[in-house]
């Protein structure tokens, strides 16, 4: 007779077999998941983080930049291959790291000092020479040039001969150019603040008021305001701009909170590598209107509606944008994020 009865331990270790599998697969799916949102989570990071907006450099042998104009760079080592050049020096050896002494520069001027023996040299013969440099510096000082003008007379009372004084910055005033020119190159090029500079000069025998020093400063601008009228001609002439403002906290004493925000015009012809700087107390329309009145070509600035309002429809200037702020704005799975 056959045995139909139920085998319920098979029966179990089937069900069991099978909620295993079953396990597996949801295991490699969530895997699978959570590999996925991983690269989801890098794409998103890459799209909308943030991100460094300089130039990395990495452009194609023959890829020609967008606003670059001349030969690929292949064709200017061919071409500089066909040219003859000069006949080179060969390079000095390069000595050990850590021997020998830092070599001065051969221009300086070389103040000779001859030490001879303390003993007698009658009978002895020369036989060479050690040579010893030592790099030293001369302190800057203050020294007063006195015109002295003689006064002539002339015969029969037809009036008096004198020379005429040189111009000079501060007509009538105490310092020369020369001291102008060094407050100003100490401030603006080295960083030196003016009551540094006064606290060196005190020390140095000199006490100069802090309003004279301020004086002496702006008058010296009145002296090379031209130049920046001409760098400002050349500038506007070019057929292509760059135009960024930058915020600037500025000492204000009839401001609250004795200092206000200003702002830091920059006027960039990368064709000559020229650049300009314009000040302004604010952030409008005024600064880039007054400074680009004459000015025809293309522009290129971020996404400031001020540039828009002024140039977004003019007659005369293109306006162009920024393509590094351009990846600030991405349509991202129907949506736009802005990064921050």
């Amino acid at each position: 007779m056959e045995n139909t009865a139920t085998d319920y331990k098979k029966l179990y270790e089937q069900e069991l077999e099978a909620h295993r599998e079953s396990l597996l697969t949801i295991s490699k799916k969530e895997e699978k998941i959570t590999n996925l949102q991983f690269e989801l989570d890098k794409l998103k990071r890459y799209f909308l983080g943030s991100k460094s907006e300089k130039r990395t450099g990495n452009v194609g042998l023959n890829q020609m930049g967008l606003f670059e104009l001349g030969t690929t760079r292949a064709v200017q080592e061919e071409l500089s291959g066909s040219v003859s050049t000069a006949p080179q020096k060969p390079a000095p050896k390069k000595r050990a790291k850590g021997t020998g002494r830092m070599s001065l520069p051969e221009d300086l001027k070389r103040e000779e000092v001859v030490i001879q023996p303390s003993e007698s040299t009658e009978g002895c013969v020369q036989i060479g020479q050690e040579v010893t440099e030592v790099l030293e510096v001369v302190p800057g000082s203050f020294y007063v040039k006195r015109y002295v003008r003689p006064k002539y007379a002339k015969p029969n009372g037809e009036g008096i001969l004198i020379g005429i004084l040189p111009d000079r910055v501060i007509e009538k005033g105490i310092p020369s150019e020369s001291v102008v020119a060094q407050l100003t190159v100490d401030k603006y090029v080295f960083g030196m603040p003016l009551h540094r500079q006064l606290d060196k000069y005190c020390r140095m025998g000199v006490r100069i008021p802090a309003s004279s020093a301020s004086d002496w400063v702006m008058r010296g601008w009145e002296q090379i305001q031209p130049l920046w009228e001409l760098l400002r001609l050349m500038i506007t002439s070019q057929k292509y701009l760059q135009v960024d403002e930058t915020p600037l906290k500025v000492l204000d004493r009839d401001h609250k909170n004795g200092i206000h925000q200003g702002y830091m015009w920059l006027y960039h012809a990368p064709a000559d590598r020229l650049v300009l700087f314009d000040y302004r107390k604010g952030r409008d329309q005024s600064g880039p209107r007054e400074m680009l009145a004459d000015f025809r070509g293309i522009i290129q600035t971020d996404g400031y509606q001020v540039y828009d309002s002024l140039y977004g429809n003019h007659e005369h200037i293109r306006l162009t944008f920024c393509m590094a702020h351009a990846r600030r704005y991405v349509k991202c799975n129907n949506m736009t994020s802005k990064a921050p």
